[in-house]
C-alpha cells in the first residue's frame, strides 16, 4: 500500500503549535518504520510520483519555517526596542523616587525651621508681654486691658488703636519673626505640592512600565510559539529529506532490477540465437558466413575496457557527499565530469541502448547494455541521439551535455552496473 506523503505533509501542519518535544515523539511513531516499501508492483514513475511529492512536502516545510523565523525575528526586535523602553521607565522611575526622597528631607528640614520660628516668635512675644506687665505696673491700665483682651498676638497687631504704643523695636521684631514663619510655612507647602507631583509622575511611569512587562511578556510567549513551529517545520522538512533519501535508494533498486531483467532477457536472447546458430550450422552447412552477423550490423558485446564518456574535470566523486541541490541524492552513485553545454557525450564501450527517456531526478539519459553483466549510464543530456533497441559501438555519440534534472550545472553523470549494482566508474575507465 502506497503512503500519501500530502496527507502526511496535511497532519503535520495541522499540529503546528505542538512542542519540540511532542513533536519529536510523534516522529517517533509516524516514521518508526520505513514510509515506503518496496513492491513488486510499483513502478519507477509511482516512485518517482512519491519522490516529488516528498520534495515539495519538504520545500513547503522550509517555506513555512523560514516565514515563521521571520515572525520570530520581527517580534524578538520589537521585544527588543520594548525592552529598552522600559529600561529607560525604569531608570526614570529610580530618579522619580530620588526626587521624592530629596524633596521629602526638605520638607522635614522646613518642618524643622518652622519649629524654630514659632519658638522664636513666641520668646519674642513672652518678652514683649513683659514689658508690658512693667506698663501695667507703671499705671498704663487701657494699653494693658486693649492687649490682654485680644485672642491672639497677631489680633493684638490688628488692633490699629494699640499698634503705635507697641515700640518700635517690639514692632520690628514681631513682624520679622511673623514673616519668617509665614514664608517658611508658604515654601513648605510649594515642596509639598511638588512632592505630590514627583510621586504622580512616579504613579504614572510605574503603571505605564507594568503595561510594557504585560506586552513584553505577551510577545515572549508569541516568540516560544514560533520558535517551536520554527522548530516543528525543520524537523518535518529533515523526515521529508530523509524519505526522498530513501526513494532514491528505491529507485536505484529498481533500476538494478530493471538492468537484472534486462540482462536475463539479453542472455536468454543470446542463448536463443547461439541455439538458431547451431541449428542453422547443422541445417544449411555450406550457408554464407554473412547471416552469422548482427541483425544491426554490430557487435552487443562490449571489449570490457571503459572510455571517458566527455573530456573533463571530475566535479563529483562516487559515494557518500552533502547532496548538492535539492532532490539530489547524499550518496553519489556515479561521477560527474564537467563539459560544456551541447558536447558530445560518447559511449564507454559497445552495447545495445536498453533506455532512452526523461527521467525526473536524471532529465534526459540513456542506459546502455555492454554484456558480460556491465550496464552504463549517462544523466543530465540536454537531448539524447539514439534509441531503445539500437546498437552502438566504443566512442560513438548517444547524447549531448546539458544540465536536465536535478542539477546544478552543466556536466555528465556516469554510472556503471556489474550484475545489477552500483560500481566506482574510476575502476573500470
Amino acid at each position: 500500500m502506497r503512503i500519501d506523503l500530502y496527507k502526511i505533509k496535511k497532519k503535520g501542519m495541522q499540529v503546528a503549535v505542538v512542542t519540540t518535544g511532542a513533536l519529536l515523539m510523534s516522529f517517533t511513531s509516524i516514521f518508526a518504520a520505513p514510509v515506503f516499501s518496496v513492491h513488486a508492483e510499483e513502478t519507477k514513475e509511482d516512485v518517482e510520483q512519491q519522490k516529488e511529492e516528498a520534495q515539495q512536502a519538504q520545500e513547503e516545510a522550509n517555506a513555512n519555517a523560514e516565514k515563521y523565523q521571520k515572525k520570530v525575528d520581527k517580534l524578538t526586535a520589537a521585544v527588543n526596542e520594548l525592552d529598552k523602553q522600559a529600561t529607560d521607565i525604569s531608570t526614570q522611575i529610580v530618579e522619580k523616587k530620588q526626587q521624592a526622597e530629596d524633596l521629602q528631607n526638605e520638607i522635614d528640614e522646613t518642618q524643622t525651621k518652622l519649629a524654630e520660628a514659632q519658638v522664636s516668635e513666641d520668646n519674642q512675644y513672652e518678652a514683649m508681654k513683659k514689658r508690658i506687665q512693667y506698663l501695667y505696673e507703671e499705671g498704663d491700665v487701657a494699653y494693658i486691658d486693649a492687649l490682654m483682651s485680644s485672642a491672639s498676638f497677631e489680633d493684638s497687631l490688628n488692633k490699629s488703636e494699640y499698634v503705635d504704643q507697641l515700640s518700635t523695636y517690639d514692632q520690628k521684631q514681631l513682624n520679622k519673626l511673623v514673616k519668617t514663619k509665614n514664608d517658611i510655612a508658604e515654601y513648605q507647602q510649594t515642596l509639598k505640592d511638588d512632592l505630590a507631583d514627583v510621586e504622580k509622575v512616579k504613579a504614572d511611569l510605574e503603571t505605564k512600565q507594568a503595561d510594557l512587562d504585560d506586552v513584553i511578556s505577551q510577545k515572549n510567549a508569541e516568540i516560544n510559539k514560533y520558535s517551536d513551529d520554527v522548530e516543528m517545520q525543520k524537523a518535518l522538512a529533515a523526515e521529508y529529506a530523509k524519505q526522498e533519501s530513501e526513494l532514491d535508494d528505491k529507485l536505484a533498486e529498481l533500476a538494478r532490477q530493471e538492468q537484472q531483467r534486462l540482462e536475463e532477457e539479453r542472455k536468454q536472447r543470446e542463448a536463443e540465437q547461439q541455439q538458431q546458430d547451431n541449428n542453422g550450422g547443422s541445417d544449411n552447412s555450406g550457408s554464407d558466413s554473412d547471416n552469422s552477423g548482427s541483425n544491426n550490423g554490430g557487435s552487443t558485446t562490449g571489449s570490457g575496457q571503459f572510455i571517458w564518456p566527455v573530456s573533463g574535470p571530475i566535479t563529483d566523486y562516487f559515494g557518500p557527499r552533502e547532496s548538492p541541490t535539492a532532490g539530489a541524492s547524499s550518496n553519489h552513485m556515479g561521477i560527474d565530469i564537467g563539459c560544456s553545454y551541447g558536447v558530445p557525450i560518447a559511449a564507454a564501450d559497445a552495447g545495445v541502448v536498453t533506455v532512452a527517456e526523461w527521467g525526473e531526478s536524471g532529465g534526459n539519459y540513456v542506459m546502455i547494455d555492454h554484456g558480460n553483466g556491465f550496464v552504463t549510464m549517462y544523466l543530465h543530456n540536454s537531448s539524447l541521439a539514439v534509441s531503445v533497441g539500437d546498437v552502438v559501438s566504443q566512442g560513438q555519440t548517444i547524447a549531448y551535455a546539458g544540465s536536465t534534472g536535478y542539477s546544478t550545472g552543466t556536466h555528465c553523470h556516469f554510472s556503471v552496473f556489474l550484475n545489477g549494482s552500483y560500481v566506482n566508474p574510476l575502476d573500470y575507465l
